[in-house]
């Protein structure tokens, strides 16, 4: 606009000079053809200025920005099973990467790490906003080092970690690596905590050390036998919830679930012989919920 409104200023200009010097008539030829030079040099001076202010812009820098995966399930996901709840970088990757690595995100999806809306960088560290440096050590990574995620777990279950040091299966893993000591993973597992695979018994993992613990510790053997039987049917109501968000076990039963798993591994924990009355009274709690969990199987095949 700025450029016509001169152009147009600078024709009249020079038809009054014409007018004064040509007369009318020829002075409306000059006229217009003053106008079109005016405007073409304006136009010309406009272009070049805009074109030099473009050219001092600075660049626009380039994007380093890893390309973002879709939250999705692979082809090969088993049929059913949900994605975490998280929608972590980590798991994103991993849900691809094919093999174990694939695995480990189904075996934690709805693990009770899963269900507190907890994702991998919470345990394995690691850079959660780009994939490219999401290894690297700068971001506090430790990978599968075991004696770095037995710290993590000892950080958050102090208690649990501070009974079981206090008994004969303590070991401080900081030292070194000790295979003669169960850590907290060989009982636990790691990325299914709290949803075990249906080959788990806590027995087996007990008789790889002790040859006879029904006759060494026959009352801390049989809660061990009974949490075993539990579990059983603990994982079929499970899978029955395996979408929820919230909880795997039904309303009515999580208070005593909750409330049995933790006394029973507080014992465990302490890895001493319990009394006669004290492992009455578990096996009882047990025996009654898992009998309770069967009839609501039933009732919802």
């Amino acid at each position: 606009m700025e450029v016509v409104f001169f152009a147009i200023v600078l024709g009249g200009v020079v038809g009054v000079v014409f007018r004064e010097t040509f007369g009318r008539a020829r002075a409306l030829r000059w006229l217009a053809i003053a106008s079109a030079i005016a405007a073409s040099v304006c136009f010309l001076g406009a272009t070049r200025v805009l074109s030099a202010a473009d050219d001092a812009k600075p660049a626009a820098a380039p994007t380093d920005e890893p390309t973002k995966k879709e939250f999705v399930k692979p082809d090969n996901w088993p049929q059913g099973h949900p994605l975490p709840i998280v929608e972590s970088n980590c798991a994103t990757c991993h849900l691809t990467a094919g093999r174990e690595l694939t695995a480990a995100v189904v075996n934690f999806t709805r693990s009770v790490h899963d269900l507190d809306e907890m994702s991998c960088a919470d345990c394995h560290g690691g850079n959660t906003e780009d994939d490219a440096s999401a290894h690297e050590g700068e971001f506090d990574f430790i990978g599968t080092k075991k004696s770095a995620h037995i710290e993590t777990c000892s950080g958050c279950h102090d208690e649990e970690a501070e009974v079981l040091a206090g008994g004969p299966h303590g070991w401080d893993f900081s030292k070194r690596i000790n295979t003669e000591f169960p850590m907290c993973f060989d009982c636990h597992g790691n990325h299914d905590i709290g949803r075990p695979p249906a080959d788990f018994e806590l027995a087996l993992w007990c008789a790889d050390c002790h040859d006879q613990p029904d006759k060494t510790f026959g009352n801390l053997a049989s809660v061990v036998d009974q949490n075993d039987r539990l579990w059983s049917v603990l994982r079929k109501v499970q899978q029955k919830n395996i979408a929820s968000i919230e909880h795997l076990v039904p309303q009515e039963f999580r208070e005593e679930v909750d409330g049995l798993r933790a006394a029973t591994m507080r014992v465990i924990h302490r890895s001493k012989e319990i009394s006669a009355d004290e492992a009455h009274k578990l096996n009882r709690r047990a025996i009654a919920l898992r009998t309770a969990l069967e009839m609501w199987l039933q009732s919802n095949p």
